[in-house]
């Protein structure tokens, strides 16, 4: 069924790539990890029971796939590529295999809004809207182990005055923790990106930092800000509508000579209630 994952060796993939006539497909973020020791590093952190609902977006030719269904039978694989889809469904019987772009699948529905895990190297190119899309998700995966962009993997694990940190870094943190498990070389991928790649794990916060009733404006305030990061945060805020943003927010924890990335999500929430409150 699928590689042989214990002599999984990068000839393996060019041999079934060749055999299939499939030329991995850039715009669709087709690097093949070839790395047995990283898949089993995800494996592993991802801690799967037999009774774990189990997403995998872009499972490729099926590596961490056959791993996967070692630990739960529970899966469903997004897959975009309709060559890729027929290879998977004749080395896997009965793969649960959705042909679909990931951002476009509505994930509540996908296991009637029971609880369930995601496991993929997503994407180069839809990582970060990815993330966002299911943090913001009604039924919200409740712990994700993702193989990423380096870079977007920084802006996941950064904290405030980080270069790193930004609106990716404050909408994902709502909702998860998130945890940097190793950074992947390009020579562990066919074809080998030009970037590096990082493993990182988000385990889901049982009560999320903002509250719902805030985090459609919350959202509003901080994209606003970060679109103009440079300006200092009272020049922001009197473009959206605080007449005296450094009365206003006398007694709180910021100055409003900071800039964006020096916030700290509280305060983001701090500025969301006075916004709503509509007195300023």
């Amino acid at each position: 069924m699928g590689i042989n994952y214990k002599s999984y060796r990068p000839t393996d993939v060019i041999d079934i790539l060749t055999k299939i006539n499939h030329q991995p497909k850039k715009k669709l973020g087709q690097n093949f990890l070839i790395d047995s020791n990283i898949l089993n590093l995800i494996i592993k952190n991802s801690m799967i029971k037999k009774n774990d609902n189990i997403l995998e977006i872009g499972p490729g030719l099926g590596a961490l796939t056959e791993r996967i269904l070692e630990k739960t039978e529970n899966l469903v694989c997004i897959e975009k590529d309709h060559k890729i889809i027929n290879y998977l469904n004749t080395n896997f019987k009965n793969l649960n295999i959705i042909e679909n772009d990931a951002l476009k699948v509505r994930y509540p529905k996908l296991f009637n809004e029971n609880d369930f895990k995601v496991i993929a190297n997503l994407p180069y190119s839809i990582a970060s809207r990815l993330v966002v899309n299911l943090a913001e998700s009604k039924n919200k995966p409740s712990f994700m182990c993702l193989t990423i962009q380096k870079e977007v993997a920084d802006k996941l694990i950064s904290k405030p005055k980080d270069k790193s940190y930004g609106v990716l870094s404050i909408l994902s943190n709502v909702f998860y923790k998130t945890t940097l498990l190793k950074k992947i070389s390009p020579s562990c991928f066919f074809p080998a990106p030009k970037v590096w790649s990082a493993i990182i794990k988000m385990d889901k916060r049982v009560v999320p930092l903002v509250n719902e009733n805030l985090y459609t404006d919350f959202k509003y305030i901080v994209k606003y800000c970060f679109s103009q990061k440079r300006k200092q945060l009272g020049t922001s805020l009197k473009k959206l509508g605080f007449s005296n943003p450094k009365k206003t927010f006398s007694n709180l924890d910021f100055f409003i000579e900071a800039r964006p990335n020096e916030l700290e999500i509280k305060d983001w929430v701090d500025i969301t209630k006075y916004f709503q409150d509509k007195d300023f």
